[in-house]
């Protein structure tokens, strides 16, 4: 009976630590597309090899990393803030990454884009993190959230054929 004890102990602990080891899931309901999920493995590995928790992929977060995305491909611009106005930060609100009841908000976000080999995940975390300031927000000890959005559009400055478009943005509410 011992023995049988210690094999479901050691069972439960070894699937515990498997499972723990895993790289953060998107939530149900969110399906993120293979360039934001190599995004979220990397970030997350950025992290925990600096001993910083891993990052949750939240649902409000990926709808406004696509939105800006998308825009930015679609108006062909490459700023944080919106040709209409809207900041940044506005735009996490407006997506439902809400301010109001959280006694702590934090957020930052990095933008890219890329075409061709430049355009690969691997790539694009690896130019934010060779950035002072980009760097700075991946590593930023206080957040817990994570939304990312990759989208590929038909060219980009001076680039003919497809170029990808990257909004990362991290968060962190606390009641």
């Amino acid at each position: 009976m011992k023995t049988r004890c210690g094999i479901v102990t050691l069972l439960v602990a070894l699937a515990t630590l498997l499972f723990a080891s895993l790289p953060a899931a998107a939530p149900a309901g969110v399906s993120l597309n293979t360039y934001e999920q190599q995004i979220v493995k990397c970030i997350n590995k950025e992290r925990t090899d600096r001993h910083l928790a891993k990052l949750r992929v939240n649902a409000r977060l990926v709808d406004a990393s696509r939105a800006h995305s998308a825009d930015m491909g679609e108006q062909q611009y490459f700023e944080h803030d919106s040709p209409s106005g809207e900041t940044w930060s506005e735009r996490l609100v407006d997506h439902g990454y809400e301010r109001e009841g959280y006694k702590t908000w934090k957020a930052g976000e990095n933008i890219a884009w890329g075409a061709g080999l430049y355009s690969s995940p691997v790539a694009i975390v690896d130019a934010w993190m060779a950035s002072p300031v980009h760097r700075a927000v991946i590593l930023t000890k206080d957040f817990r959230d994570l939304g990312v959005g990759a989208v590929n559009c038909d060219g980009y400055g001076g680039v003919d054929g497809e170029a990808w478009f990257f909004t990362l943005d991290l968060g962190r509410r606390a009641k």
